[in-house]
C-alpha cells in the first residue's frame, strides 16, 4: 500500500500568505473607513439638524417679511389683472380707468399714510414700554432696598424689645425682691408697685416721720437701710426720692410751706440711702413735689392721711436703650 503526500510549493504558499496579509490589511483598512464613514455620517447629521435649526430659525423670522411679500404679490397681480382688462377696452374707457387708478394710489398713498402713522404710534409705544420697564426695574430695585432696610429694621427692633425684654425683667425681679425684703413694714405703711416700667416704693408718713418733721423715724430708717442694701447691689438701678404732703398750709418758722417739706423730707431719705445705705450718690436725685400730686384729691383726713407720703422710685439705666435709639 502506497500514501500519496500533496506538497504544496513553498512559492505558492508565500504567495497565499502575502495575500492573506493583504486581505487581512485591506479589512483593517476597511473597518477603519468604515469607522471614520460612520464619524462622518454622524458630523454630516449634528451638520444636517444645525443647519435645518437655522434654516427653521430663518424662516420663523422670515414669516413676517414674507406675508407683507405676499399680500404685496396680491396686490401687485390685481393691479397687473386691472391693467390687462383695461388694454382691452377701447380709448375712450381709458381716462376712466386712468382716474380709477389714481383713485387706487389716493387709497394706496392714504393707506401708507395710515400705515406710517401706526408705526409711528407703535414706535411711541415701544418707546413708552421701554420707559415703563425701566420704571419698573426702579421700582424692583427700590422694593429690595426697602425690603432690605425692612429686615435691617426689625433687626433693630427685636434688638430694642430684647433690651426692654430685659429691663421689664429686671423691674420686676426688682420689684419681687423687694416685695420679700419689705414684707415686715407692710403694716406700717410700705408699699412696692410697678408704673410706667418703674418700681414705685411708697413710705406712708407715720412710718418715716412725726406730723411737721423731717427727721425718720426708727422704724422708717431700718426700712430705708434695709431697701438700701439691696439696691447696693444692683448698680445700674437709678434711685429718685420723691417727698408728697397734704393741702395743710405749713405755719412754722424753720419750715416755710409744704414746698419746703416736701423737699426736706426727700433730702433725708438720701442722706440714709448714701450714708448708711452706702449707695453712690450718683445715683440718686432728691426732690419735693409738695401737695401736687395726690394720690386721693379729696379734701378729708383720710385723704390727706394718704397724700403725705415719700415715694422711692427705682428705674433700670436706660443707656444702652438710649444709644441703640440713637444709633437707629
Amino acid at each position: 500500500m502506497s500514501i500519496m503526500v500533496a506538497c504544496v510549493p513553498a512559492r505558492k504558499y508565500e504567495e497565499l500568505q502575502e495575500k492573506y496579509t493583504n486581505c487581512e490589511n485591506d479589512k483593517t483598512s476597511c473597518k477603519e473607513d468604515l469607522k471614520n464613514t460612520h464619524i462622518s455620517d454622524s458630523i454630516c447629521k449634528i451638520q444636517n439638524k444645525v443647519s435645518e435649526m437655522q434654516l427653521e430659525k430663518a424662516r420663523l423670522d422670515s414669516i413676517e417679511i414674507h406675508t407683507i411679500h405676499d399680500k404685496t404679490k396680491v396686490l401687485y397681480k390685481d393691479l397687473s389683472d386691472t391693467y390687462e382688462r383695461l388694454l382691452k377696452y377701447n380709448q375712450n374707457e381709458n381716462d376712466k380707468f386712468n382716474g380709477d387708478l389714481r383713485d387706487m394710489e389716493k387709497k394706496k398713498n392714504a393707506t401708507q399714510a395710515e400705515l406710517d402713522i401706526k408705526e409711528a404710534s407703535l414706535n411711541k409705544l415701544k418707546d413708552e414700554l421701554t420707559g415703563l420697564q425701566k420704571d419698573l426695574k426702579n421700582r424692583e430695585q427700590k422694593m429690595q432696598q426697602l425690603q432690605t432696610d425692612l429686615v435691617s429694621r426689625e433687626a433693630k427692633v427685636n434688638e430694642l424689645q430684647q433690651v426692654i425684654n430685659a429691663k421689664d425683667s429686671a423691674v420686676n425681679a426688682l420689684k419681687n425682691n423687694l416685695t420679700q425684703a419689705l414684707l415686715g413694714f407692710k403694716d406700717a405703711g410700705l408699699e412696692v408697685n410697678i408704673k410706667d416700667g418703674k418700681v414705685y416704693v411708697s413710705l406712708s408718713e407715720q412710718l418715716l416721720f412725726a406730723s411737721g418733721s423731717t427727721v425718720v423715724d426708727k422704724k422708717g430708717k431700718e426700712a430705708i437701710v434695709k431697701l438700701a442694701s439691696i439696691l447696693s447691689q444692683q448698680p445700674d438701678i437709678n434711685i429718685l426720692v420723691e417727698g408728697h404732703t397734704d393741702d395743710v398750709p405749713m405755719n412754722g418758722v424753720q419750715i416755710k410751706d409744704n414746698w419746703d417739706l416736701s423737699v426736706l423730707r426727700a433730702n433725708s431719705i438720701v442722706r440714709i440711702l448714701s450714708g448708711e445705705g452706702k449707695i453712690d450718690p450718683k445715683r440718686i436725685i432728691s426732690s419735693g413735689r409738695s401737695e401736687y400730686l395726690p394720690l386721693d384729691p379729696s379734701k378729708n383726713a383720710e385723704a390727706r392721711k394718704k397724700n403725705r407720703r415719700t415715694e422711692i422710685i427705682l428705674s433700670p439705666n436706660l443707656d444702652k436703650l438710649m444709644k441703640l435709639l440713637e444709633k437707629n
